[in-house]
């Protein structure tokens, strides 16, 4: 049974209705992440919400993507922001692959919002940047 706006495809994690209808399936290169390990593990591709870190209230369904930025320079200035990865984090190369899920259109930071299918290995389409 649909619960209306989730079609099966993504984790049980996800609000109905999310990711949004905006939400396109397409091919993205380069990508940028910002990871804990280098070479990434598993856990560095969970979303905020699969990796129990603070959100707000509203921002649920944002909370359900993988966070990826664009352009190289963007990420560098979000790495020095972030206190979690400033001293310690890492930056890898990687690529969104339509098959992969659906994305949200680049903010003005080009950060995209990833809303990645369920049973996806998001980690094999990064490189290992060591």
């Amino acid at each position: 049974m649909s619960d209306g706006g989730n079609n099966g495809n993504w984790g049980d994690h996800y609000p109905v209705s999310c990711p949004p209808g905006s939400a396109k399936s397409k091919d993205v290169t380069p990508v940028y992440r910002l990871t804990l390990n280098n070479p990434p593990l598993d856990e560095d591709f969970y979303s905020h919400k699969e990796a129990n870190l603070r959100y707000p209230p509203d921002k649920e369904c944002e909370a359900c993507a993988i966070s990826v930025f664009t352009d190289l320079d963007q990420i560098k200035k979000a790495k020095k922001k972030i206190a979690l990865f400033k001293n310690r984090g890492h930056i890898i190369e990687g690529q969104i692959v339509s098959e992969t899920g659906v994305v949200s259109e680049p903010d003005h930071k080009s950060h995209i919002n990833w809303w990645v299918y369920s049973g996806i290995d998001v980690k094999k389409y990064f490189k290992d940047n060591s």
